[in-house]
């Protein structure tokens, strides 16, 4: 029967015997079990500094924001009310408010429709020149300086010498698009 050395006076062979479970030969003093210990803080040690180079690591992020535009109009209704002096005199003046806002600093395109049967003619004032309508829709293009833009419009209807007094919806209408 074979007598088991001290720690630390092991023999060769059994440290052969115990490589697998994580003997350090030729260290006094060492657990089985610190031998994998000693292995693990040495990955640990090696896989930090590979970590370190990566966390240095640069990237660049783009992002593309569509162009948008949205229309309200700042009165509650679009209807006015046509008097029997405006039909006698054959025009109508007629005021409208929008706010605008839009994103793209290029500004916006701006459309103004006519409706069929009120007006033979309309005429727009408030875009810098004025603008004669008369059945085809009319596009202008309205500068990007300011994001939020109150809009206001007078529009001139000639009328229709078929048309009576009452109350009546604009014959304009109004969007816009972005670039």
């Amino acid at each position: 029967m074979r007598r088991a050395a001290p720690l630390g006076e092991q023999q060769q062979g059994d440290w052969a015997s115990r490589r697998g479970r994580g003997a350090v030969p030729g260290v006094k003093g060492m657990k089985p079990w610190s031998g994998f210990l000693v292995r693990l803080l040495a990955t640990q040690l090696v896989a930090g500094s590979a970590l370190a180079d990566q966390i240095q690591a640069r990237f660049t992020v783009a992002a593309t924001v569509p162009a948008r535009v949205t229309i309200e109009p700042l009165e509650p209704s679009e209807r006015f009310t046509l008097s029997a002096e405006d039909v006698a005199r054959g025009y109508k003046d007629v005021s409208a408010s929008y706010r605008v806002r839009h994103n793209d600093r290029r500004g916006y395109l701006l459309q103004i429709a006519p409706r069929v049967g009120l007006a033979r003619q309309i005429e727009v004032r408030g875009l810098g020149a004025d603008v004669v309508m008369r059945d085809d829709t009319v596009e202008v293009h309205r500068p990007g300086a300011e994001f939020l833009q109150n809009l206001e419009l007078e529009f001139r209807l000639l009328l229709h010498a078929a048309v009576g007094p009452g109350v009546f919806e604009l014959p304009v209408q109004v969007a816009a698009t972005p670039l």
